[in-house]
């Protein structure tokens, strides 16, 4: 039945973010191409808006806000957001439309896709609409302060949009853990440990290597835990190296492409993760410990793809892998798969066994431990799954993405003690005796965990495609595998791109760059146009998982930039027409910086209200700063449903009026301590 209550459309773009520092450059060399004629005309505006003349390069950027240096007190955004709108419409088409140009080709030669690719169409919709830059990395992600900051990511991202309060992530808590020393006491680490050694089992242990610092990973692992475990097993439990076997997993996604064993940064402090693998070895005399190398793609799939899965497990019991001797060999083969005809990055190398010092493959034995250090979820199932003999668990996530899995090799019968040092799935633990170290709890101020609360009994949507459904379901309720009791929840999710299409891995969505764009964007006008759905909440991966392909894959990351600029204009104006507000954000950056890895920039949320017209689009601003954080969305897409919230002047639904917990009582300030009430979020923008 459809509602005549207030409705809303929220879709978040992955990797969507931008760079100051490089919009700068491309707008510093169009400046330097503009024709004298045209230059004098914008200099002219400049001055009728009452701005000097070197403000006049400001109406190069395509996008206002962008322009604006991050934390600008909103009066002075509003005003200079105004003078920008002004002095572009005293313009005219034609020298708006060769400034864009321009732009475009600058933008081109500097590599910078989100204005290379040409979107006019999402410019102008920003432009037409509240734009606010965001933070999405660091501390603002609810990562350690680090110097750089940690990168954002697509796991915390949606925790943190789906969040009313900063949601701090599991690598914070391990690492004051191994400050206070905590870690070295952890019942479930300590008894996995223990029993191995009194009978005489080889502890076998993954780990991405990636995570040094802010800048390098720390997506899925971070350094100073597989250095704590390396105390934990060869110092305070005595094992000997012999009785130890890594897979070290390469990243190149997070990390630079071929960071495994190349340096960067100056002073070469950044990449050569296997040159610090080895040295951390080095300090237990367990350089012999590394038994496996092989790429994330292959180790860490997250779409569930058998053939992955497969050779993963054939990798880990002996039956595959290139033989190799030591360090030098290793380092050699890498090198001549990045220098081969195919060009494959670190997530790509393929399997590579360490030959024991017998000669013989390593292998996982029958009744050994294994440990898991990486501790984001989703690229973990897979590895846990086969591993614990969880069959139909793999059978059935399989199949909910349109994957069928044969499986036999499953029931492999090796009974590991098996423990990750975070919680993959609670079925690992219910049903297959897989122990874990640092649980992920839920997050109490998940607005869709609350949604019964707050909204009753209206329903929502929500809409991704598989390689990403575990973002737009259990990231976004909070690190929920299922709704809350009492949610009316239409969960729709398109099977991504799979072999039949030419991808069997990560690294080959290049082939198809607008990934399910298309089918996303009809599932959502769809819903719009049923009316049922109070809230109808979408992903669009493309930018995220293509940019991960930069810089090799440049094209194709503006092809996957144009179908998300494309699917959010199209929501946007169904959306308008049928009267719902919509708020389009992202969850972190990555496609803007023309690298593998994710970045620190801010990304854009647009607010797109269908109660002001566009010609007032700064109407309802509500913070003091520019400047959103992902957890001012939750509270936002509250505001905009009609509900009342803290501080607001929203009048509420009748039927529907709900409490948001103090500062105090969230669970951001229980976990962040002192000054956590600005880690409390707040609506961008007020009814009215």
């Amino acid at each position: 039945m459809k509602t005549n209550k207030q409705r809303a459309v929220l879709a978040v773009t992955d990797g969507l973010g931008f760079s100051r520092e490089r919009g700068r450059g491309v707008v510093n060399g169009a400046w330097g191409h503009l024709e004298a004629g045209d230059r004098e005309q914008l200099i002219s505006a400049a001055r009728g808006v009452g701005r000097s003349p070197a403000w006049a390069r400001n109406l190069l950027y395509p996008v206002h806000v962008e322009s604006l240096e991050a934390d600008t007190p909103t009066p002075r955004a509003l005003e200079w957001i105004g003078n920008l709108e002004a002095a572009r419409e005293s313009l005219g088409n034609a020298l708006r439309d060769r400034v864009d140009a321009l732009v475009e080709l600058v933008a081109d030669k500097h590599r910078y896709v989100p204005w290379a690719s040409g979107v006019r169409n999402l410019w102008q919709l920003r432009n037409a609409n509240l734009s606010i830059p965001t933070s999405a990395s660091g501390i603002w992600a609810g990562f350690e302060d680090l110097d750089p900051p940690v990168q954002g990511n697509s796991e915390t991202g949606h925790q943190q949009i789906g969040n009313t309060s900063l949601a701090p992530q599991l690598p914070l808590e391990i690492t004051r853990a191994i400050d206070t020393g905590e870690f070295f006491d952890n019942p479930a680490l300590n008894s996995v440990l223990s029993r191995a050694k009194s009978r005489g089992a080889t502890v076998n242990f993954c780990y991405l290597l990636s995570g040094v610092g802010g800048g390098e990973g720390r997506v899925h692992s971070a350094w100073n835990h597989l250095e704590a475990f390396m105390e934990l097993v060869f110092d305070r439990h005595g094992f000997d190296p012999s009785s130890v076997q890594m897979q070290a997993i390469l990243d190149g996604r997070d990390s630079a492409i071929d960071s495994s064993i190349n340096t960067y940064g100056p002073g070469d402090e950044s990449g050569n993760f296997l040159g610090r693998l080895q040295k951390l070895l080095a300090k237990y005399d367990a350089q012999r410990s590394l038994a496996w190398v092989v790429g994330r793609s292959i180790a860490m799939d997250r779409d569930y793809r058998e053939a992955a899965a497969k050779s993963d497990f054939d990798h880990l019991t002996g039956a595959l892998g290139q033989p190799i001797s030591n360090f030098n060999e290793l380092r050699a083969v890498i090198a001549g798969v990045h220098s081969g005809p195919e060009g494959k990055t670190d997530q790509d190398v393929p399997q590579i066994s360490v030959l024991r010092l017998d000669g013989s493959m390593p292998a996982i034995s029958a009744d050994d431990a294994f440990i898991d250090l990486n501790f984001r979820s989703d690229r973990q199932r897979s590895k846990i799954g086969f591993l614990a003999g969880a069959r139909e668990f793999l059978a059935e996530e399989g199949a909910a993405r349109g994957r069928s899995w044969d499986g036999a090799w499953i029931d492999h019968g090796l009974d590991l003690d098996i423990c990750g040092i975070a919680e993959y799935h609670p079925i690992f633990e219910a049903e297959h005796g897989v122990s874990v170290a640092f649980r992920t709890e839920p997050h109490a101020d998940n607005f869709l965990a609350r949604w019964p609360e707050l909204v009753g009994a209206d329903e929502y949507t929500l809409v991704a495609e598989s390689v990403k459904a575990s973002h737009m379901g259990y990231f976004f309720r909070g690190r929920r595998e299922t709704p809350v009791a009492g949610a009316n929840e239409v969960r729709i999710v398109a099977p991504s791109h799979g072999d039949n299409d030419g991808v069997s891995a990560d690294t080959d969505f290049y082939l198809h760059p607008g990934m399910r764009a298309n089918e996303i964007t009809e599932a959502v006008l769809r819903a719009i146009s049923t009316g049922t759905s109070r809230l109808i909440c979408c992903n669009i991966a493309a930018p995220d998982m293509v940019g991960h392909l930069l810089p090799a894959r440049y094209e194709e990351a503006k092809t996957a930039y144009a179908a998300a600029a494309d699917a959010l204009v199209l929501m946007a104006s169904s959306a308008t027409q049928h009267g719902l507000h919509m708020i389009i954000t992202s969850d972190h950056g990555n496609i803007e910086d023309d690298t593998s890895t994710h970045s620190v920039n801010d990304v854009l949320t647009t607010v797109i209200r269908a109660d002001i017209s566009h010609g007032n689009p700064s109407a309802g601003v509500a913070i003091p700063v520019f400047q959103a954080r992902l957890f001012d969305i939750a509270p936002t897409v509250l505001g905009l449903l009609g509900l009342t919230l803290p501080d607001s002047d929203g009048a509420g639904d009748s039927d529907s009026q709900p409490s948001q917990p103090a500062a105090e009582n969230t669970s951001a300030t229980r976990k962040l301590g002192t000054d956590a009430d600005r880690f409390v979020g707040r609506p961008l923008t007020i009814n009215g």
